[in-house]
């Protein structure tokens, strides 16, 4: 079986990507080396490493990584103790030191190694050389990334003018309000397919269909990143059964930003969603919702508004997770292999495929 596989930068031309790369596990394990080690990754929140000594640990990859704050320094290291391959952190906290719950080792907030219990008498060990693996780790807004490849331009280059196009959402101020996450049964490209498009909003999210005026949407694919621009249809009449009122802001729109290769951004009315989707294995994902807002609810759960806000997007997720689930299945029959794209509405899908080919091959 090919490795490579043939793609089309024209996209009225083009076949989408092939079948086996949902289905066969060979694709992930590239997937992980070629694509994850070398991207930008959102990681965490700077409200978990805002103080000295706070931390927080994640997975990029096939790798753990640790956060921390030294001082004035966000810094990142592999979570990786360099005796025997111990974790010298789990999940997030607070501390002066990292220790391996393996054998006790222990390593300064600067990678440093400090403590090596038993090591007496051992021939050319120095410690000096047993320094925590780095990790690049910088910030944007409320959000904290992390890049494997220490030679990766800065996450600025892959943003581009980001920052500026959601400059009214004020985004950067945002506060953090909540987390959710699903476990979905599909390939994360699958996941990220979807998101990629309003092609399908119409058919599986009738309410969704109700707040957005998809004869205006459209996407604008940049480098690394595109942009779904989705006007809110109006309110007339006060009608109660809509979520969005975009007489309510000077925005009246709804911006859906991606990132490659698996980062989204929901920005609108005073609130950003982000949204990434985590490979669990070649046919299963799990997809982090955190939620941030202007002005944040005192308890998000007893909110009215955010209430029938967190509803709503449950409902719109499991719609998502049902026709996921059902595509994943499907990539899986003996009759298909690649589609084609609608040049119309499924720019952004072909973007994210073209990057795909141009990390892999």
């Amino acid at each position: 079986m090919p490795i490579v596989f043939p793609f089309d930068p024209n996209i009225e031309r083009a076949a989408t990507i092939p079948a086996r790369l949902y289905n066969d596990p060979v694709y992930l394990e590239l997937e992980m080396e070629r694509v994850f080690a070398h991207t930008w990754q959102l990681v965490g929140r700077v409200d978990q490493v805002a103080e000295h000594g706070q931390f927080l640990t994640a997975q990029v990859g096939n790798d753990s990584i640790v956060v921390l704050r030294d001082g004035d320094t966000l810094r990142g290291f592999h979570n990786v103790c360099l005796h025997r391959a111990g974790p010298v952190a789990h999940g997030c906290g607070k501390r002066n030191t990292m220790q391996c719950r393996y054998h006790g080792w222990t390593y300064g907030l600067d990678g440093a190694l400090q403590r090596a219990p038993g090591m007496e008498g051992v021939e050319s060990f120095k410690p000096a050389d047993m320094h925590l693996v780095p990790v690049k780790v910088t910030t944007w807004g409320p959000l904290v990334f992390a890049n494997l490849d220490g030679k990766a331009p800065p996450l600025t280059d892959m943003m581009e003018d980001i920052p500026s196009r959601v400059q009214a959402f004020g985004c950067e101020q945002m506060q953090y309000v909540m987390s959710r996450s699903w476990d979905i049964a599909c390939n994360w490209k699958v996941d990220s397919d979807n998101f990629l498009e309003g092609y399908h909003v119409p058919v599986v999210h009738p309410g969704l269909h109700k707040e957005l005026d998809m004869d205006h949407y459209r996407v604008e694919p940049h480098r690394y990143f595109s942009i779904q621009h989705a006007p809110l249809r109006p309110v007339h009449g006060g009608n109660p059964d809509r979520i969005y009122d975009p007489s309510t802001t000077d925005s009246p729109e709804a911006l859906y930003l991606w990132m490659f290769p698996n980062i989204m951004l929901n920005v609108y009315l005073g609130q950003m969603q982000t949204n990434v989707v985590i490979p669990l294995g070649h046919d299963r994902c799990r997809v982090v919702f955190d939620w941030y807002a202007t002005n944040p609810p005192v308890d998000a759960a007893t909110d009215p508004a955010w209430t029938k806000l967190l509803a709503f997007s449950a409902d719109v997720q499991d719609e998502d997770i049902e026709i996921c689930e059902s595509v994943q299945r499907n990539l899986r029959s003996r009759v298909y292999d690649r589609g084609r794209y609608s040049a119309r509405h499924e720019n952004g899908v072909h973007h994210f495929h073209s990057l795909l080919h141009e990390f892999l091959t």
